[in-house]
């Protein structure tokens, strides 16, 4: 509980994506290999993906890289 109340004070917002590359406007959401998004984060990601960035959601490491890779490819 206090975890929380520290993260919330310094500003973290329940959902959004773990990791930002400003640069390529895109977004990373880490989730183990049987993960799944709750309803916070769909909404984030559809928040995000609205206003034109990027949101990939990533089953461990080499699902990331992959998602990143391909990401660039369209760039």
């Amino acid at each position: 509980m206090a975890s929380r109340m520290k993260h919330k004070r310094e500003g973290l917002r329940s959902g959004v994506p773990d990791l930002f590359i400003p640069a390529w406007k895109l977004w990373i959401e880490m989730k183990a290999e049987k993960g799944a998004l709750s309803v916070t984060q769909k909404d984030w990601k559809m928040y995000l993906e609205g206003i034109g960035q990027s949101v990939v959601v990533a089953k461990g490491f080499d699902s990331a890289k992959q998602q990143i890779i391909e990401f660039l490819d369209t760039l």
